[in-house]
C-alpha cells in the first residue's frame, strides 16, 4: 500500500512540476519550444525506472539516477539513464512530428 502511495504522491508532484513549468514557460513566445520544454519535464518527472537491487519496485528515473549516481558508493545508474535518453529522444520526436503536422494542415488549408 505504501508503493500505491508513493507512486500518488509522485503524480501529485509531477502535477505541481508542471503548473510550475506552464507558469515560467508561459512568456515563451514559440509555440515549440514552449511544449517541447513543458512535455520533456513533464516525462521526466513521471517516467518509471526500476530500482537496482529492489527486484520489480519501481521510481522516478531521475531519482533512481540521482540516488545511484550521486548517493550510492557502488551505485549504477545506467538503466535509469537510458530510460531517460529514450524518453527524451521520443518526447522530441513526438513534439517535433505533432509541430510538423501542425505547420503542414495550415498550409494545405
Amino acid at each position: 500500500m505504501e508503493y500505491v502511495i508513493a507512486w500518488v504522491v509522485v503524480l501529485a508532484a509531477g502535477l505541481g512540476g508542471l503548473i510550475g513549468v506552464y507558469g515560467l514557460t508561459r512568456s515563451i513566445p514559440l509555440l515549440f519550444p514552449r511544449t517541447l520544454l513543458r512535455s520533456l519535464v513533464t516525462v521526466w518527472m513521471l517516467i518509471p525506472a526500476p530500482v537496482p537491487h529492489y527486484d520489480g519496485q519501481y521510481a522516478p528515473a531521475f531519482v533512481v539516477v540521482m540516488f545511484e549516481w550521486l548517493l550510492q558508493t557502488n551505485g549504477d545508474p545506467t538503466v535509469a539513464v537510458r530510460i531517460l535518453i529514450a524518453a527524451t529522444i521520443a518526447v522530441i520526436g513526438l513534439v517535433s512530428l505533432a509541430h510538423g503536422l501542425k505547420k503542414y494542415r495550415r498550409r494545405s488549408q
